[in-house]
């Protein structure tokens, strides 16, 4: 039986403020497989044959009676594999946005924290979709951010994956079940925490309210900036429709772009990474959209991105090791190489001050009763439309990149044609953005809620059009 870190606790408090799980969707091709198709079954045998490659699979949360402290991961005794696997058929004509529909109602609908939080979709049915032969199938997977990041995210996607079509032999699993502890053995151990750390408890006590108060400025502390973005010495975060209020509805859609492409336009910059174009690409689109409606602020647009500590050794405890920084879009350029210009001078400045949720924060997490953080982010909820809310704006958007295999991959044989990632829920956060490469492409995954984009096809238009713009410019260069 293993405690959560305060951080990944966090994620599973927040189920209060709307859903807290990543979505993984992959598109494959059955054709490289040993008999040339893929079944369900196959499907589920494989994944049964992986479960030693991570303990999340079969580990469920037992939480501490009133949340008074942090829960504990068990190993499930009771796991079933069948509770856990589904299979789904998209209507006709199963095209692109059939199945952009149905992955984003998977992703709205919430994990079952009493069983181990994962759920795995097998979607067949797919008809005409661009660059998908015919007889593909998709697969969604979904994983509570309280057992996974970004980095062991993909470390599990990739463990159940093999770099050719040949299946491999499955890891060595060595798990061994336990029982759930009872309420009264919970409370013991946090009565034995308490004793332990008395003077701590009593300042988590006494400053919950006001600390987690500041929570928003912690996260959003000022930085400098380059003048081609702001005029002042901070960030100051816009309105945008993107931070109004959202419900639990989901919209998907995603653009594939030659990486090729993309490192040739940030070459146009030196010292711009691939990073940098990505957002100068976002930032680009969120530009053409909110233009033609007329609704494009002054300042720039800013995006919160996040940022693995996993090569830190001062943080080990915890599966979520992550940093937040904030860097402006240059919604506030034309020119999209003086933006990627902006855009690179200000995400070099941004990670080297790092405006990261302070050290404070994240050593108050670990022993701040997890009854308080639920009372603060039920507060949250209750204000959100209100005055406090426009104060603590963090972000128009998120960003959250990701490097995938440069090589295919292949699930039962079927090689992975493309990889999708989904965002958890915040409330007023009606747009974020999941950058994944893979394979010599980079795959913009757009996940929005309807209430404030209900065009989420138009603004992947808007996408396609700002990197044409930054590959077209590589090209002239050359």
């Amino acid at each position: 039986m293993q405690q959560l870190s305060g951080l990944d606790a966090a994620f599973v408090y927040a189920e209060t403020a709307g859903a807290a799980h990543v979505t993984f969707f992959g598109i494959y091709d059955p054709s490289t497989a040993p008999s040339g198709r893929v079944t369900f079954d196959d499907v589920v045998k494989h994944i049964g044959s992986r479960l030693g490659a991570d303990r999340v699979f079969r580990s469920v949360l037992a939480r501490v009676p009133f949340d008074l402290d942090h829960p504990y991961w068990v190993r499930d005794k009771n796991f079933e594999l069948s509770q856990h696997l589904h299979h789904l058929t998209l209507p006709p004509p199963g095209g692109w946005r059939e199945l952009c529909d149905r992955v984003s109602e998977l992703h709205a609908q919430r994990l079952d924290l009493r069983r181990p939080p994962w759920e795995g979709y097998v979607i067949d049915g797919l008809g005409r979709i661009k660059g998908v032969p015919k007889g593909a199938f998709a697969v969604c997977f979904k994983v509570h951010h309280s057992a996974v990041d970004g980095v062991t995210g993909l470390s599990i996607v990739n463990g159940l994956h093999d770099l050719t079509p040949e299946i491999a032999p499955p890891p060595e699993d060595d798990w061994t079940p336990e029982s759930r502890p009872s309420s009264l053995n919970l409370l013991a151990r946090t009565a034995v925490m308490f004793a332990r750390r008395p003077a701590q408890f009593v300042w988590a006590t006494t400053r919950s309210i006001p600390l987690l108060s500041q929570l928003p400025g912690a996260i959003t502390r000022r930085l400098p900036l380059g003048h081609q973005i702001e005029h002042d010495s901070s960030i100051d975060v816009p309105p945008s429709r993107f931070n109004g209020h959202t419900d639990s509805s989901r919209n998907f859609d995603a653009r594939s772009y030659d990486l090729a492409a993309v490192k040739a336009a940030r070459k146009l910059v030196p010292g711009a990474t691939v990073n940098d174009v990505a957002i100068a690409g976002i930032g680009g689109a969120m530009r053409r959209y909110l233009l033609e409606k007329d609704e494009l602020p002054e300042k720039s647009l800013v995006t919160a991105m996040a940022i693995s500590l996993h090569t830190n050794s001062g943080r080990q405890h915890g599966v979520n090791q992550i940093s937040v920084v904030r860097v402006p879009l240059g919604t506030n350029i034309s020119d999209p190489l003086a933006r990627l210009k902006a855009v690179h001078e200000s995400t070099a400045r941004s990670k080297a001050a790092n405006p990261t949720v302070g050290d404070q924060v994240l050593e108050y997490a670990e022993f701040v009763p997890g009854a308080l953080v639920v009372t603060a982010l039920r507060v949250g909820m209750a204000t959100h439309l209100g005055r406090l809310a426009e104060q603590s704006r963090i972000s128009n958007t998120l960003v959250s990149t990701m490097r995938g295999p440069d090589v295919p991959v292949y699930l039962v044989g079927a090689r992975m044609l493309a990889g999708h990632a989904l965002s958890p829920f915040t409330q007023g956060g009606g747009l974020m953005h999941n950058v994944i490469s893979y394979c010599g492409r980079m795959v913009v995954s757009i996940n929005g809620c309807p209430v404030v984009l209900p065009d989420i096809e138009h603004y992947a238009e808007c996408m396609d059009a700002s990197f044409a713009e930054l590959t077209s410019a590589a090209n002239c260069a050359r």
